[in-house]
């Protein structure tokens, strides 16, 4: 239970949901659960957040702001480097923000791998403002280094997003396969490096 001194109820409430939905999900974690952990009554959910999907929601988009906090500004085009240069330094921020911010959040990742097995409304706020940003990003970059079509390089990015946005998911196997991805920034950039190569030599074959 968290101590009513620490943190106002609205802040509690949400501290609280963030362990209960990791730990059960959207469906199956319960309002009562949520009141009881937060020390409050289960009339000061509806009060701050109108329902259980309101404070889902605001856990989610928390949880996703705190995230891009750490994401630096969309790579623009006017940088002076080659389109393989821009392209190897997005795959390295996206690795970084997916092996290692997501890894160390207290909730998204784990909250992340519910919603995505039993999908809420909230899924599709998050494909709207998060993921089709960064998926419209790395489908330009990757124009500018195939010189494709966009329809073709939107294929292509959303390839790779699924490659790497699964690769923490898939941590626990890749570690019994004795493959040891990265878990810190240094650690970052040789991995970095290796998959810009891999990512290359597949993209640089539909060249115009």
């Amino acid at each position: 239970m968290i101590e009513t001194t620490e943190l106002s109820t609205r802040e509690r409430i949400l501290e609280a949901s963030g362990a209960i939905f990791a730990r059960d999900g959207f469906h199956r974690a319960g309002i009562r659960d949520i009141c009881t952990c937060a020390n409050c009554n289960v009339a000061s959910v509806k009060y701050y957040f109108g329902d259980k999907l309101g404070l889902y929601r605001e856990l989610m988009r928390n949880g996703v702001a705190d995230l891009q906090a750490n994401r630096p500004e969309p790579i623009g085009k006017g940088s002076g480097e080659s389109g393989e240069q821009v392209l190897g330094r997005w795959l390295r921020q996206f690795l970084e923000l997916t092996l290692i911010h997501r890894h160390n959040h207290p909730y998204l990742g784990h909250i992340m791998k519910h919603e995505l097995r039993e999908p809420t409304a909230v899924l599709d706020e998050m494909v709207q403002n998060v993921v089709r940003p960064i998926h419209a990003e790395l489908s330009s970059i990757l124009r500018r280094v195939t010189g494709q079509p966009l329809s073709v390089s939107r294929q292509t990015a959303v390839l790779i997003l699924s490659m790497v946005a699964n690769l923490e998911t898939s941590r626990p196997l890749f570690e019994r396969l004795g493959t040891k991805l990265p878990s810190s920034e240094k650690a970052i950039d040789k991995f970095a490096e290796e998959l810009t190569k891999f990512v290359l030599s597949g993209v640089q074959g539909t060249r115009k």
